[in-house]
């Protein structure tokens, strides 16, 4: 799923590169939505004298978008007539830019098929009671995220007899959904609320006609979230997993210091030096060494490893050009 403006670079991008091995006919592009921009009082923004300014409606905005037509001339034909048409009864998504998420996790799925869930999600140990991410919980009986700022600082450190946190299942935006499931969110879509997110928004001056770039938040965008469907679901599962292998997201510049291209980067080359010496060989201090999908998903399949010490850095896309680093 694309926006608007990043649909022709990503198309572009996937075309420059082969699909990366994908057969391009089981790759599908489709667009979220928009909503018009409001004033902070409520009214809507004009980009120009003649035209509405609208921004993308979310992450949720993805349950619309799967039912709206991938062609003009073919109107019947959405990603859901696809994957119906393709027999897809399981999906996998994620909406975090994360360089550890786990395509098609067949522990996830199998999990998920296991509890017959119709909607799952999976979830990673809050770091610290302050933690600035938000929590799958149970609002009366039904499943929800609460944003940290929605939990006071009282319950974002309530612990449990165990010394656990009460609050500490951390949403990392990674969801199960069956088919039928997303055919039925249609049904109650018009109950989902829209969030507010206030930001500087470029309009036009209606008096001079003039663009306006403003310097400080001006306006709200509205904003459909993922997991408002969660309070739902029939049958709603959640499955922790290690921080450490399975989410290390990209969300902030380079130089940050935290979730930056540097911690991606150090998070995947860690991993994939644990994959190694898990199977038995020693990799010495300051050798760097990425191991492409190709090689390993999980770790498995390096039995060829064991007793080896590798002594230089590489990216290797298959297990024979391992032996070069030695």
């Amino acid at each position: 799923m694309t926006s608007g403006p990043t649909r022709a670079e990503t198309e572009a991008f996937f075309n420059k590169n082969g699909y990366f091995g994908l057969d391009p006919a089981n790759v599908v592009f489709f667009e979220q939505g928009t909503l018009p921009c409001l004033t902070m009082d409520g009214k809507v923004l004009l980009e120009t004298r003649s035209r509405v300014a609208v921004a993308p409606d979310g992450n949720g905005g993805l349950y619309a978008a799967l039912r709206q037509p991938l062609s003009p001339a073919d109107k019947a034909h959405t990603v859901l007539s696809d994957l119906s048409k393709r027999n897809v009864l399981y999906v996998h998504s994620y909406c975090v830019d994360n360089c550890l998420v786990k395509i098609a996790d067949p522990v996830f799925l199998g999990y998920c098929i296991q509890k017959q869930a119709d909607c799952a999600a999976k979830v990673v140990p809050k770091a610290y009671p302050t933690e600035s991410v938000g929590v799958v919980a149970r609002r009366g009986d039904r499943f929800c995220v609460l944003e940290y700022s929605e939990i006071s600082k009282e319950q974002a450190e309530r612990r449990t007899p165990a010394g656990e946190l009460a609050f500490r299942a951390g949403n990392i935006v990674n969801h199960f959904y069956t088919t039928a499931f997303l055919r039925s969110v249609q049904a109650f879509e018009d109950e989902l609320a829209f969030h507010i997110a206030r930001k500087k928004i470029p309009h036009v001056d209606l008096r001079s006609g003039e663009p306006v770039r403003p310097a400080k938040p001006n306006g709200m965008k509205l904003e459909m979230f993922v997991f408002d469907v969660f309070p739902f679901t029939r049958h709603f599962a959640v499955l922790e997993v290690a921080r450490a292998e399975e989410f290390s997201p990209l969300k902030n510049a380079p130089g940050t210091g935290s979730d930056d291209p540097e911690t991606s980067r150090r998070d995947l080359l860690a991993q994939h030096r644990r994959f190694l010496e898990a199977a038995g060989a020693t990799v010495e201090e300051g050798v760097e060494i990425e191991l492409s999908p190709l090689v390993t998903y999980a770790g498995e399949g390096l039995e060829s490893v064991k007793g080896k010490t590798f002594t230089k850095s590489g990216v290797v896309s298959s297990v024979e050009e391992l032996d070069a680093l030695v």
